[in-house]
């Protein structure tokens, strides 16, 4: 028997490494630290962002996401502090328990904001008469649409293996 997706009692700490999204649903990293006041979001791995975001701009979190109620162009121009790492003594920090967590504000719960897509993956066959005689056509081997170089713009190709062809030894 399915049941509902239950929203989980889940506190700050516990949402460190989770994503974040913003408003235009945009995935600007995972929740590196948090304290009373902020959430820092960290981005990249080698060319690493740090964005201090208010607290006050965070929607809430779906079970899945943490969602921020300003846009990526807001947090990257207004937040943005790559030169600053969050101190520990300062902000919760994984694997660093010198920040008292107590003073944190409630977890705001909102309702998920990811829905299944209402579309299939199936793909329609169908048959066409060749030398009269029935022949079952997959309709992607049929559109010479389907046979276009993303890299070159080329399309004087007859199937996906000419494609394939083309983009191993030109590309």
């Amino acid at each position: 028997m399915d049941h509902p997706k239950e929203i989980s009692n889940k506190t700050w700490p516990d949402l460190i490494n989770e994503s974040v999204y913003t408003s235009d649903d945009i995935d600007i990293g995972d929740i590196y630290a948090i304290n009373r006041d902020f959430i820092v979001v960290k981005r990249g791995f080698i060319n690493i962002h740090y964005y201090y975001i208010p607290i006050i701009h965070v929607e809430g979190w779906d079970n899945n996401v943490l969602w921020l109620n300003i846009s990526e162009d807001k947090v990257k121009t207004k937040y943005e502090r790559n030169d600053i790492h969050p101190d520990p003594s300062r902000y919760y920090v994984k694997d660093h328990d010198m920040h008292n967590i107590s003073f944190l504000s409630e977890l705001k719960m909102i309702p998920s904001k990811i829905t299944e897509p209402a579309y299939s993956f199936d793909i329609p066959v169908t048959t066409t008469t060749n030398t009269n005689n029935p022949v079952e056509v997959d309709m992607h081997e049929k559109l010479s649409s389907d046979f276009i170089c993303d890299l070159c713009n080329k399309n004087n190709f007859n199937s996906k293996d000419e494609l394939s062809n083309h983009i191993k030894t030109l590309h």
